[in-house]
């Protein structure tokens, strides 16, 4: 029996696996991820935090290693998203997260008042 797929993403992912520090809506409090696939409108992570839910506007950053940049030390990329799917697994658990802006500005900072952010809805 064929198996029929069909395609949802808007844009191709990249298989990459790199540290994400997630900032909990409403609390002080992060949580630590690693991605599993990133693409221009939206990465995919697990993580151990289970106080996530669907329909959530997130903070996050990813931290990319020297190896991978070439770079002397690491690059912050922060990202706001909403989370849009959620797969609970028995240790972790799988999110994904679109993505509506970025900062690549280095500095990690993703807070409101942060003008870095480009909102990618608009060229």
């Amino acid at each position: 029996m064929a198996f029929n797929s069909v395609e949802r993403r808007k844009m191709h992912r990249l298989r990459l696996e790199v540290l994400v520090r997630v900032k909990l809506p409403l609390s002080p409090s992060v949580i630590f991820g690693e991605t599993r696939n990133v693409s221009a409108g939206g990465i995919y992570f697990v993580t151990r935090g289970d106080r996530l839910q669907v329909g959530q506007e997130l903070d996050c950053v990813l931290i990319l290693p020297e190896k991978l940049t070439m770079a002397r030390a690491p690059i912050l990329v922060a990202v706001h998203g909403r989370i849009m799917r959620i797969n609970q697994g028995a240790e972790r658990t799988g999110i994904a997260l679109e993505i509506y802006a970025y900062d690549f500005s280095g500095n990690g900072d993703h807070s409101p008042e942060n003008t870095h952010l480009r909102d990618i809805s608009t060229p």
